[in-house]
């Protein structure tokens, strides 16, 4: 997909924080404490494993504890090595879902190890509203250095959800009495009660009590020539449907859970305009988008910087966060909670940042860009290979999915599975058809590249010849 230029953020080059009080990483004596510590800690973990049958007690014990099994039986063993993750047994999988996109510099990275050692070693574990530390400034800094001129503050949380959530408020406020909400087909936006029903998954929310307050339209489908305008006129049906009543419309940019469907920025751009033009706040969910594109925020990659009202973002930011234009800025005690986030995670999150930045992630020529092309082009070469197996495909970014043949569940469930015995490990996304998802760190090698997408064929081929489905290999 063609992006605009993005509108480029000020001055990155030198981007020191503003913080008055310098992160305790840059005392090297805190520094090397940390470091042998991480160090120790590698060591030990590294020496320890459980044998085979005390590690299946422990999956069933913990579905016992959970109340539900594990959705893969995984446990981690507390040590990995960039993509790579060593089990509870000692066994290594190719992560390739990085923890469903956290972990955006793999397992095991060193630096941020150490920096998660000196937070931990700060006073306290977490961080409140109340009295907020170096962390929090720094992080809260470094977010609106990025963010563009429209979202001129940000409100700290735990999880998306949470972060959603408060987005939710503030623009509920802002538009009262309006309560409506137009959200796309196939969305998802969280697991608390209010997000559960604005996201398109009624197992998500069975035998909950729901408003019915969520009015949906189709998302993009690049097979058809009137999509954009098809999605309009769904959305000026339920604006005739509900005069006045709509307070907002909720975009992801790319659907993560939906199926990693994406769109061209004149498709959102549209929309966009038309919820404006209606007095509907533009809310836009980065929480799997954040930092996945060649920007931090998708909404600056798309060049939409201009529409947006309220962004929140997770994930890679090892909390949540909402970020919003002064029209919706929250009357006092709207939004609160005793904590804003744990300092390791605070820490993380403003460490990630500044890598992103110091070592030439971002931009049209940056680090993500040049992991895209690599993904698109192991796809092309898997696609040349097995021209039988891979019938579609979609993503922006470091966000990529495809359909293996109709994208029929059990099969594509089957391939995830298959693939993890094989030694790594997918996720799927989506319904009809079903995807196989990949969120990969961005340190990705050429080597692990290699090994996933040499896995991913095994498991194809082990599939296909399971249920007698075609593959027309050119390589077999």
């Amino acid at each position: 997909m063609t992006c605009p230029p993005p509108t480029p953020p000020p001055d990155l080059t030198p981007f020191p924080s503003r913080a008055s009080l310098p992160p305790l990483r840059s005392v090297a004596s805190v520094r090397e404490a940390a470091s042998a510590l991480v160090e120790a800690v590698r060591v030990a973990a590294r020496e320890r494993s459980l044998p085979s049958d005390a590690y299946d007690a422990d999956l069933v014990r913990l579905g016992e504890m959970r109340g539900q099994p594990l959705a893969f039986p995984l446990l981690a063993g507390g040590v990995g090595d960039g993509a790579h993750v060593q089990l509870a047994d000692g066994r290594q999988v190719l992560d390739l879902v990085s923890g469903i996109g956290p972990y955006v510099f793999g397992h095991d990275d060193q630096d941020l190890l150490e920096t998660a050692a000196i937070a931990a070693a700060s006073d306290v574990a977490f961080q409140g509203h109340v009295l907020p530390g170096p962390e929090y400034f720094r992080l809260c800094d470094r977010l609106l250095r990025h963010s563009g001129e429209q979202l001129e503050h940000v409100w700290l949380a735990l999880s998306g959800s949470m972060a959603n959530e408060n987005a939710w408020k503030m623009i509920l406020q802002k538009r009262a009495p309006a309560e409506r909400v137009i959200a796309f087909e196939h969305a998802f936006h969280g697991r608390t009660i209010a997000m559960a029903e604005l996201t398109d998954r009624p197992e998500y929310r069975e035998d909950l009590p729901i408003r019915d307050i969520v009015d949906r339209i189709p998302f993009y489908d690049a097979d058809d020539p009137d999509s954009t305008q098809r999605s309009l006129d769904a959305l000026d049906r339920a604006l005739e449907a509900h005069p006045g009543e709509h307070a907002a419309m909720c975009f992801e940019l790319v659907q993560g859970e939906g199926g990693f469907n994406d769109a061209p920025p004149t498709f959102f751009r549209s929309l966009m305009e038309r919820c404006r033009r209606a007095g509907l706040a533009v809310w836009v969910d980065e929480i799997q988008t954040f930092a996945r594109t060649s920007e931090l925020f998708a909404f600056r990659t798309l060049g939409l910087d201009d529409l947006v009202d309220v962004v929140t973002i997770g994930k890679i930011l090892h909390g949540s966060a909402t970020l919003f234009s002064a029209d919706y800025r929250p009357k006092p005690k709207l939004v609160a909670g005793t904590w804003a986030g744990a300092t390791v995670g605070m820490a993380m999150g403003a460490r990630i940042l500044e890598r992103l930045e110091e070592e030439g992630y971002l931009g049209p020529e940056g680090g993500i860009a040049r992991l895209t092309n690599r993904l698109e082009d192991a796809f092309g070469r898997l696609a040349e290979r097995l021209p039988g197996v891979v019938t579609a495909r979609s993503g922006l970014g470091a966000m990529q999915g495809f359909v293996a043949w109709t994208g029929d569940r059990a099969i594509t469930e089957e391939i995830v599975t298959t693939s993890l015995e094989e030694g790594a490990l997918f996720q799927t996304a989506g319904a009809n058809p079903m995807k196989i998802r990949l969120l990969p760190p961005l340190t990705l090698t050429e080597g692990e590249l290699d090994a996933g997408f040499a896995t991913l064929e095994r498991a194809l081929r082990r599939v296909a010849q399971r249920h007698g489905l075609p593959i027309d290999s050119a390589g077999a």
